[in-house]
Formats: C-alpha cells, sequence, structure tokens
C-alpha cells in the first residue's frame, strides 16, 4: 500500500507544471520611517480594533537578536499580512523550501488616548509555531497554525516611542505540533498566514459572547446569550443583550450581577423570525453592552442564525424538512501563496463551491 500511494507531496515534486520560475519579490528597507501613532476607528465603546496586516518586516532567516527592540532589521523585506514564508511554485517543489524559522517586525506607536486601556495583539493564524516578543519581552510560544491566538502587551508598552512587536515563527514539522507527530500526508506550508490586529479594550471587558437561539422551529423560540468576561471586574456588571435585525432592535433584556460566573441572559417575544436556510441564509446579530456607572465601557457583537439541524436514520432534516446534501472538501490552500490569501479570495472559494458547483455542505477540517 505505501509504496504505491501517490500523495500530494510527491506529485508536487515530480510534477513540471506550475510557474517554477516565480520568487519573493519585494523592496528591501532602505530607511525606517517615522512611525506615526496607529489612526483610531470609530466604536460603539472604549473598544478598538486596530488592523496591523501592513508594514511589516521579514526575514527568512531568525536569530535571537532580531526579537530585539535595538536589532537593525534595516535588511528586512517589507510585507503585507497575509504572508507566505516562501512563494513557492504551482508544482515541482519541495517541502523543505518553506520548512524553516523565520521572523517579522512591525514597528507602531499608540495614540495617547488608549493609556490605561488593556493592549492585545490578536493574530488569526500562524504556521506552525509562533513565538512573540514586545520590545524584547518574551510573552511565549503558540503551538498551532490552524487556531488564533492573543497575547497582552500592556505592561510592556511604550507610551512615548517605538514599540517593536516581534514573531519568530517556525513552519517545520514538530511531532508536538498538530497534524505532525506520525505519518502524514499534509502540506502546511508557512508563515503569518491570517489577519493581525491590535485590540484596546477596557480593564473590565467582554471576553467573549455564546449565542444559542432555542426552540427555533417554535413560535415561542428564544436566545440564550452567554457572557464571559476578562480583565478586572466590578463587584456588579451592568450587561445589557440585543438582537439586531440590521438596525432594528427586535428584542432587549439588561441584568445587574454581581459574584462569579454570569448566567445566561434570555431574549424572548421574538416576533416574527426568518429560518435560516440553504435558500435564504438569514443571519441576526447579537450585540451586548458593558456599563460601569451609566457609562458604556465595552460592546461584544456576534451574528446567529435560526435553524434546526438534525441527521435521522431517514437522512438530514433542515428545518423539518428532508434535504439531500450534495458537498465538497474545501481546503484552504492556493497555488503560490500557499494559506496566505486575504478573506475576498476565502469568499471567492465560497461563491464558486455555492453558485458554481451547486453545493449545499462543505468539509471545512482542511
Amino acid at each position: 500500500m505505501k509504496e504505491s500511494k501517490l500523495d500530494r507531496r510527491n506529485f508536487l515534486k515530480t510534477t513540471a507544471l506550475g510557474a517554477a520560475g516565480l520568487s519573493l519579490i519585494a523592496n528591501s528597507v532602505t530607511e525606517a520611517a517615522a512611525e506615526e501613532p496607529l489612526p483610531l476607528p470609530e466604536s460603539l465603546s472604549m473598544r478598538r480594533i486596530i488592523p496591523l496586516n501592513n508594514n511589516w518586516l521579514y526575514s527568512e532567516k531568525a536569530s535571537p537578536e532580531a526579537t530585539k527592540p535595538g536589532f537593525n532589521d534595516k535588511g528586512f523585506v517589507r510585507v503585507t499580512i497575509p504572508h507566505t514564508n516562501k512563494m513557492l511554485p504551482m508544482s515541482g517543489f519541495d517541502e523543505q523550501e518553506y520548512m524553516f524559522v523565520s521572523v517579522y517586525r512591525r514597528h507602531f506607536r499608540l495614540p495617547t488616548e488608549l493609556k490605561g486601556q488593556s493592549i492585545f495583539v490578536d493574530f488569526g493564524g500562524v504556521m506552525t509555531a509562533a513565538k512573540v516578543f514586545i520590545n524584547g519581552k518574551d510573552l511565549g510560544e503558540y503551538r498551532g497554525g490552524y487556531t488564533p491566538f492573543s497575547h497582552e502587551l500592556t505592561d510592556h508598552i511604550d507610551w512615548n516611542g517605538d514599540n517593536v512587536l516581534a514573531v519568530e515563527v517556525d513552519s517545520t514539522e514538530r511531532k508536538d505540533i498538530p497534524p505532525f507527530g506520525d505519518l502524514v500526508d499534509y502540506l502546511t506550508f508557512g508563515g503569518i498566514y491570517r489577519d493581525v490586529s491590535l485590540r484596546a479594550v477596557n480593564k473590565s471587558f467582554i471576553h467573549n459572547v455564546f449565542a444559542k437561539p432555542v426552540d427555533p422551529l417554535q413560535a415561542n423560540r428564544s436566545v440564550s446569550v452567554q457572557v464571559y468576561m476578562g480583565g478586572f471586574t466590578q463587584a456588579e456588571i451592568n450587561l445589557k443583550a440585543e438582537l439586531l435585525d440590521g438596525d432594528r432592535v427586535i428584542a432587549a433584556n439588561e441584568i445587574k450581577h454581581s459574584g462569579p460566573g454570569l448566567p445566561p441572559i434570555a431574549l424572548t417575544n421574538l416576533g416574527k423570525i426568518y429560518l435560516w436556510d440553504v435558500n435564504n441564509p438569514k443571519l441576526y446579530s447579537v450585540r451586548v453592552t458593558l456599563f460601569e456607572g451609566g457609562k458604556v465601557i465595552d460592546h461584544f457583537e456576534t451574528r446567529i442564525g435560526f435553524r434546526e439541524a438534525k441527521f435521522t436514520p431517514d437522512g438530514f432534516y433542515l428545518n423539518g424538512k428532508h434535504l439531500k446534501l450534495r458537498g465538497l472538501d474545501r481546503h484552504q490552500t492556493y497555488p503560490f501563496v500557499g494559506q496566505a490569501m486575504p478573506a475576498r479570495g476565502q469568499k471567492r472559494d465560497a461563491w464558486i463551491l455555492r453558485k458554481e458547483l451547486k453545493c449545499n455542505i462543505v468539509r471545512t477540517s482542511h
């Protein structure tokens, strides 16, 4: 079996097709421009999400010195995230070409208006392990390229000068990081291949929200909203949850709570609700607002759809109706750039699967 197997890796090694001459082209950084403070986006509360995809500096050669703030990075190339650590031909390459340790650096200044808030850096995905440093401080290593992660920067920010965020990226196969650990036919590629952003929030903030429709097919359907808090939490929490259809508020509920563990917030009396269906994928928004002394200090929004999905011995049922499933696998890899494709490419893939290939289900484990 093993000798007759034609796997992806051998195919790519032996195939002569593709743009074999394509290489990573970037301009050298000849002079570090003076960094202006990052622009502040508008927000309903003190929460600010600041994109950090532009103006990264990159080198295929990592070293302990390259993670230090005073390191001379003029020889690095300027890149934009999402970024692949090695541009490759469409076929005819060896996976060892992207298996190395590289380093990314990002200089930035924060507006003084954010001083006193908690500052986080959020990574959508780094393949395969990432050691993150802020102004030389080692924040630890995150292992795994398929899930997002965050680090708090608050205590290490220089509010009067340049800050340097450095990421040492290990893109080798490591047995301590899935999917590796045994013989596996899998191409992971490398680099900071998903978006990066800074997040500024109040010292007490909403960490996450899980909104679950309850009895979606019944007239008395409702939404259960579980809120998870982060940071320093006051003795009494004041929260407001809303179900929105665009700007229209369908239902709202407020709670005041003290002590550990927040109870779910129930949104009821919803009135007419459109069910999510494959031909009408209707979505609603749930917004949770955190108050302190009558002032809005944080908010968090997520999307939900009302639907009931069941697998039975007779087949699959969506909202009580039998539905024949037609689907495919979907890989997140692309020619030349590996997995480093921005959102517009991912959305185009979804459009092709739904509109051209007529799929109504997609296996996304790849």
